[in-house]
């Protein structure tokens, strides 16, 4: 598992902040045009290597997490005042989605189209990147080496001894908790948590509330997990 990981980070952006390239998968250069499908399914494995496996999750948590908000950039999306979208102006264009990001100015697809700076004009198998992404979404509170204890996906405050975090993660389904030997996993089926509403939980991960959304709109069981998760244990060099 740790070599499958450690390939799938020397194919990524793993240095350089700009978007189209920090998580971004690379066809073996980085010239050339990213943010493709494999972007947010192998920033899933990144992800839940993190969160479930690494000793030291920091670096993963943040580059898994680069890797899933990154391809949306590829989105035309807007409003009557914004043209309905940046890259494809036009309200027949609203709500789609390029294909992959071209970083040069002038250049051509390997459909050997010309194509400029930004998202390619097909959609081709954008549909599995965001597979990978509806598996990805979650919350994250962890202390970020950076920016100390922070959200990922949502808005993070502090009650006193208590931390609260509103979801924005897009689903609001999903809720980790990294924190040095503080951990924990919140994850709700076919419910999620309230829209705006905070989830609130100690420090030391013992305690939490939160409240529910029911989506179907009809009366059932609601299946909730819960688990408070042990560090891993660095694995000895040989």
């Amino acid at each position: 598992m740790d070599r499958q990981i450690a390939a799938n980070i020397a194919l990524r952006g793993a240095i350089e902040p700009a978007y189209y390239y920090l998580g971004s998968d690379y066809r073996g250069r980085s010239d050339n045009f990213t943010l493709t499908y494999m972007t947010q399914m192998g920033g899933w494995a990144i992800l839940d290597y993190g969160l479930h496996y690494a000793a030291d999750p920091a670096d993963y948590l943040s580059l898994g997490y680069a890797a899933y908000l990154a391809p949306f950039a590829l989105m035309n999306t807007g409003d009557p005042a914004s043209g309905y979208g940046f890259w494809y102006p036009g309200k027949d264009n609203d709500g789609a989605s390029g294909w992959a990001f071209e970083s040069q100015r002038f250049t051509n697809t390997w459909i050997r189209k010309p194509q400029g700076r930004g998202p390619w004009y097909y959609d081709g198998e954008v549909d599995l990147g965001y597979g990978g992404a509806t598996r990805s979404a979650a919350t994250i509170v962890t202390n970020d080496p950076v920016f100390g204890l922070v959200a990922y996906g949502g808005v993070l405050t502090r009650q006193n001894n208590r931390l609260a975090v509103i979801p924005r993660d897009g689903l609001r389904t999903r809720l980790f908790y990294r924190n040095g030997k503080e951990r924990f996993d919140l994850q709700l089926e076919q419910d999620g948590f309230a829209k705006d509403r905070p989830i609130v939980f100690s420090k030391d991960g013992k305690e939490v509330e939160f409240f529910i959304e029911n989506r179907s709109g009809e009366a059932h069981t609601a299946l909730i997990t819960l688990c408070r998760t042990p560090s891993r244990k660095p694995t000895p060099s040989p």
